[in-house]
């Protein structure tokens, strides 16, 4: 790094020299290069730099003895580098700018500061005085407050349309939903519901789509904290009509399943997939038909790296092509019956010393018979027949079913690669501080999401390079963050030219993976 120092001279000059950081291979430390360039004029406070050999140099001097460059500005640049590399990758900043030519710099600051320190946006304008960023003007929380304000759902709905536009490489699409939870009692869509985090706090839905080969977050959608998954699929079909693509292939989990849901999936003509729940009666039935007969080697197959029994049965769905996939894992089963075996145990410790909790309510009433016995108290049998029905037809057993795949390896693989929505919902929680919702207008609530998921598309592709290299092996996304926050650029005033640090060894390591 590149700075300026001053010396008190006993003379009662004060000397100013450059120092210039640079590090030693051999001697593996930091060393210091240093350089007089002039001296503190007593009157006015400013440099006057050394005078040159030649009569160039002192008719320049002569002309203009005095340089204005007695202060200097730091950021940090690092960052900013790192994202705006990201931003690029991904052409992110062009479709923002198509749909919010005044704003877009705005968002983006506000987007770069989350993924730098996550917390609230009231602390962004005194984080970008520090750093640079795409927009330099004031940021202040009623600024904030104007801009949430500003983007708008018809907005958000016209970059959602440009921006899947830009993204359809992707052949399938994951869908999933996710709670967050709310401190406000003001919000219309802000209710109580099932908490999938396990907070005791009122919640918002949040449905999002995401390429699966890409793991581009594309598309979120807001939805009351009430609404369970099944509710949510057909009114949000309507909303995302704008994607049209013939190869756009849904795949849910089962938590989507329901009979409506697949008429309306076929009623808008849509290719999908979905996890089909054991409170289907055709799935108890698919399993009851093929657990004697599908552990036979025909139906042996592999999935990445499992050893699995498979068959695929064509059926029909009020008239449409309906392919339900069948799956037994053995080494699976034996994992889940121990851990079924050491939770009814649990359960049971529970219920005979009065200390029921609630996440094993379902257990309580599905596999045990309790009694309220007159003379004797409580009174609690294992129900034998519900347990023994339970490792029959569920324990090891999956099925998936859907119109479009046929083969049932592509099947699974396809249905485990849905897990790029799960990643991104734990990146907005964890990584984004999107944890709890601290807004009190629905306005304020939907800018700042959108602000919360232009952050995610960020971070995305930062780790989708990050995983593609390895890196994950020995670093996280923050660690690479946080060692870029140590590069700064310094200006000085009065002079065009800018000192900037020299990298360290990781630093370098970061430019090149990146292509900075």
């Amino acid at each position: 790094m590149s700075s300026l120092i001053y010396n008190n001279n006993p003379n009662g000059i004060t000397y100013v020299y450059e120092n210039v950081s640079y590090w030693d291979k051999e001697t593996k430390t930091t060393k210091h290069k240093r350089k007089s360039i002039g001296h503190i004029d007593p009157q006015s406070g400013k440099i006057v730099p050394n005078r040159k050999k030649g009569d160039a140099a002192k008719k320049r001097a002569a002309l203009n003895p005095v340089i204005e460059t007695s202060h200097c500005s730091v950021q940090t640049s690092g960052v900013s580098r790192l994202l705006d590399k990201a931003v690029s990758d991904i052409g992110l900043q062009k479709v923002l700018a198509s749909v919010f030519p005044e704003d877009w710099s705005r968002i983006m600051t506000c987007a770069y500061y989350l993924v730098s320190e996550g917390g609230a946006l009231v602390h962004a304008d005194k984080w970008k005085e520090s750093n640079i960023v795409p927009f330099t003007d004031s940021l202040a929380s009623q600024r904030i407050s104007e801009l949430l304000g500003r983007i708008t759902p018809t907005l958000q709905q016209d970059f959602f349309r440009k921006w899947i536009s830009r993204n359809q490489q992707d052949a399938y699409y994951a869908m999933d939903i996710t709670s967050v939870s709310s401190y406000s009692e003001f919000i219309e869509f802000v209710r109580w519901g099932y908490n999938r985090d396990g907070d005791d706090l009122a919640q918002i839905n949040l449905l999002m789509i995401t390429g699966e080969q890409s793991h581009m977050p594309l598309y979120y959608r807001i939805l009351p904290g009430s609404i369970k998954d099944v509710r949510t699929l057909q009114e949000s079909l309507a909303n995302m009509s704008y994607i049209e693509s013939g190869s756009l292939h849904y795949v849910m989990d089962k938590g989507f399943y329901s009979e409506p849901n697949v008429d309306a999936l076929y009623a808008a003509h849509k290719k999908f997939m979905v996890g089909i729940p054991f409170t289907a009666g055709f799935a108890v039935d698919l399993v009851e038909k093929y657990r004697d007969s599908i552990r036979s080697h025909k139906n042996y197959c592999m999935v990445g790296t499992d050893d699995l029994y498979a068959v695929t049965e064509l059926m029909d769905w009020d008239g449409h092509r309906f392919y339900a996939h069948v799956y037994y894992d053995s080494y699976k089963a034996a994992v889940d019956e121990k851990k079924f075996d050491h939770t009814l145990h649990c359960c049971y410790e529970e219920l005979m010393g009065g200390n029921r909790i609630k996440e094993h309510s379902r257990y309580y009433e599905q596999f045990f018979i309790i009694k309220e016995m007159p003379v004797r108290g409580l009174k609690v049998d294992f129900d034998e027949e519900a347990i023994a029905e339970h490792k029959r037809n569920r324990i090891g057993w999956f099925v998936l079913a859907g119109n479009d795949i046929k083969d049932k390896v592509k099947a699974l693989e396809v249905y485990r690669a849905k897990d790029a929505v799960e990643k991104c919902f734990d990146d907005l929680k964890n990584d984004l501080d999107m944890k709890r919702i601290r807004m009190h207008t629905k306005e304020t609530m939907d800018g700042r999401i959108f602000i919360q998921f232009i952050a995610l598309l960020i971070t995305t592709r930062l780790k989708q390079v990050m995983n593609e290299a390895g890196w994950f092996k020995n670093y996280d996304l923050q660690e690479v963050i946080n060692e870029m926050k140590s590069m700064h650029e310094v200006r000085i005033d009065g002079t065009r030219k800018k000192y900037h640090t020299e990298p360290t060894p990781l630093q370098k390591k970061i430019i090149k993976l990146y292509g900075l």
